[in-house]
């Protein structure tokens, strides 16, 4: 088995959860980290037993054998090593937003593609609730979709950082947290064609913490429209204002709904059409004829990111949820900008090819009585 070295650039606490994946994977270790001041990145290197640390990330690429970098700076700081990676043919993981224009993103997927190479950007949303939802987006269980919505609201980030910082963040909950919910939907039900929004700061006053109190200048309230081809609209939200986390996404048909990390539920299917077989039979939203499949569920595969990544990083397979889905989700969520700024729709121009086994016919509510 090839020994997979790897550069971490980002010494924030999202690194840790990479760290600790890359941990338990036979075959992969982190040989160098990297961090705007060195002091950082030797601190993260200590905490996990990496070697050497840098506070130039084209150093760490020219000098390291590195198969690939994890990039985990702050949002606006994804461009410049993503870019430098791929021109020095690295394969990269890089996390959400994949960066803070469409232009850049446009540029990183281009470049990817242009030398070859594994361009794996998140979100990551293969769990095996999320696998196994994708097997009941069909009309046995479902009918013919005819709506969706999904939302990743909360209180709003903990930390006083750059979080609440528009000159840093470049962005608030849109590039934050609605990236999830978008994400999911898209890869669930495949491309859409057009976004609406409004998007504006909600609570410019915040006490954020420990109690502290700070002006912030970036969105926080966001809902979206988002048209399929069939005529579908999905709801898409993110509020940093609840009281509580919401983390929901729910697919409607004309025969029943999927429902992921809903009521406590991971995954429940309500169907009219047929019995889910080896399923346990629950009360839903006050409805019947309501199952969890914990078997389909536990029958799914369970990676972590960084094995995902290190899989395609050996085998050269492109990541299931690949650069131009990606590149799709990111679109929307720019359009989401421009459609807040002007007040029209924005026509989205990417696509992509689903990955799973998705019946265009599914979206067909036109030719039929249903």
């Amino acid at each position: 088995m090839k020994l997979i070295n790897l550069g971490m650039i980002g010494s924030g606490h999202v690194s840790n959860r990479y760290f600790d994946q890359a941990a338990q994977l036979e075959g992969v270790r982190f040989v160098a980290t990297c961090s705007k001041h060195l002091e950082n990145a030797e601190k993260k290197a200590s905490a996990f037993g990496v070697p050497r640390w840098y506070d130039d990330y084209r150093v760490m690429m020219d000098r390291e054998e590195l198969d690939a970098v994890v990039v985990t700076t702050p949002h606006s700081m994804h461009t410049e090593p993503v870019l430098a990676a791929l021109e020095r043919g690295l394969n990269v993981l890089n996390e959400k937003p994949m960066a803070t224009t469409f232009e850049d993103c446009k540029r990183m997927v281009s470049l990817a593609e242009e030398k070859s190479i594994i361009f794996m950007s998140l979100p990551f949303d293969l769990n095996p609730a999320f696998l196994a939802a994708s097997e009941y987006v069909d009309e046995r269980y479902i009918g013919k979709i005819t709506g969706a919505e999904a939302q990743l609201s909360l209180p709003g980030p903990w930390r006083d950082n750059w979080y609440y910082d528009k000159s840093i963040a470049h962005g608030g909950a849109v590039l934050d947290c609605l990236v999830y919910p978008i994400s999911r939907l898209v890869g669930l039900m495949g491309p859409a064609i057009s976004v609406i929004a409004e998007v504006n700061t909600l609570i410019p006053n915040r006490i954020v913490g420990d109690g502290k109190q700070v002006c912030s200048d970036v969105d926080d309230n966001v809902t979206i429209i988002v048209q399929f081809a069939g005529g579908q609209h999905a709801v898409i939200r993110s509020l940093w204002g609840l009281s509580f986390k919401q983390n929901n996404t729910i697919i409607y048909g004309r025969n029943g709904t999927i429902g992921l990390n809903d009521s406590g539920y991971p995954l429940v299917v309500h169907t009219l059409g047929q019995i889910i077989p080896d399923a346990e039979q629950v009360n839903w939203r006050g409805m019947e004829s309501c199952y969890i499949p914990h078997g389909k569920i536990s029958n799914q595969r369970n990676e972590s990111v960084i094995a995902h990544f290190v899989h395609c990083v050996r085998t050269g397979e492109q990541p299931v949820q690949t650069c131009k889905q990606q590149l799709h989700v990111h679109e929307i969520m720019f359009g989401a900008y421009r459609s807040a700024e002007s007040g029209q729709r924005f026509q989205l121009t990417t696509t992509f090819t689903p990955w799973g086994k998705l019946d265009p016919l599914i979206f067909d509510t036109r030719s039929s009585f249903i």
